[in-house]
């Protein structure tokens, strides 16, 4: 069982790694977790509002930020509506890859450590 907990460990090092590389801020974590449950989905805020059930002033900054860290791309069609998808950077992809594997509570324990909790013991 402690290998476990080591071998979780090691994997939450990478990914807090690449979060604190991008200046991740714990929205932008939600909505990651968000969109590595639909990697392939290009969606308008209008429907990521709907889907998370927030206010477009609540989202719009994050995604704007997601953006500018290249974790997003923006892309406009002819009618100028704005869908938003994941970066086909290979990082990302990698990144997204292993938080899309990650459960529930390590997603938390993610979340706490990026807010800068310590890092709960494991038995």
């Amino acid at each position: 069982m402690a290998v476990d907990c080591i071998q979780y460990r090691v994997a939450s090092n990478k990914i807090f790694g690449f979060l604190q590389e991008k200046g991740i801020t714990k929205p932008e974590l939600r909505l990651i977790i968000f969109w590595a449950r639909h990697p392939h989905a290009k969606l308008s805020l209008y429907t990521i509002v709907s889907a998370l059930d927030t206010a477009k002033f609540n989202l719009r900054g994050t995604i704007s930020s997601l953006v500018i860290k290249s974790i997003l791309i923006e892309q406009r069609n002819n009618n100028d509506l704005i869908t938003y998808s994941l970066s086909n950077d290979w990082d990302t992809q990698e990144f997204i890859g292993e938080l899309s594997q990650m459960d529930w509570n390590q997603l938390k324990i993610l979340e706490h450590q990026l807010e800068g909790g310590a890092i709960p013991y494991c038995p």
